[in-house]
């Protein structure tokens, strides 16, 4: 299938499965256990900060971040991990007008990420069952 196959690579450019697999001491089923926790958790992770940035509270903003860009640190230090370190040291100014934007740029980051972990989680299962 052609299309499997640009997914595939579009996650490979995003996602670096080795180092990834290297922190968690190659083990594939953990991994696999990571990116479906991460397909659960990541939409209520934002929905989180999204409130904390809808009702102006800075230090609930930074913790929601903080939080979020730490889930985020198994896949590696790419646009969504940058973009919650953005957020964070923006609420510890307690300047929350740049937010929108930068939440704008993680959504996108973060779509672009359940894409990738979506593959990296099939092909971790798919490795785990073979052993």
């Amino acid at each position: 299938m052609p299309g499997t196959a640009r997914i595939r690579e579009d996650a490979a450019l995003l996602l670096n499965e080795v180092e990834i697999l290297e922190r968690l001491g190659g083990d594939c089923q953990l991994l696999g256990y990571l990116c479906d926790m991460a397909l659960t958790e990541l939409p209520r992770m934002m929905q989180f900060l999204a409130e904390a940035v809808e009702t102006g509270d800075a230090n609930a903003v930074h913790r929601a971040a903080h939080r979020l860009k730490g889930s985020l640190s198994v896949f590696g230090e790419g646009p969504h991990f940058h973009d919650c370190l953005t957020i964070e040291a923006i609420a510890l100014k307690s300047d929350l007008s740049r937010i929108p934007e930068i939440m704008s740029s993680l959504e996108r980051h973060l779509e672009q990420l359940r894409t990738a972990v979506a593959v990296l989680g099939r092909e971790s299962h798919a490795h785990s069952d073979r052993r």
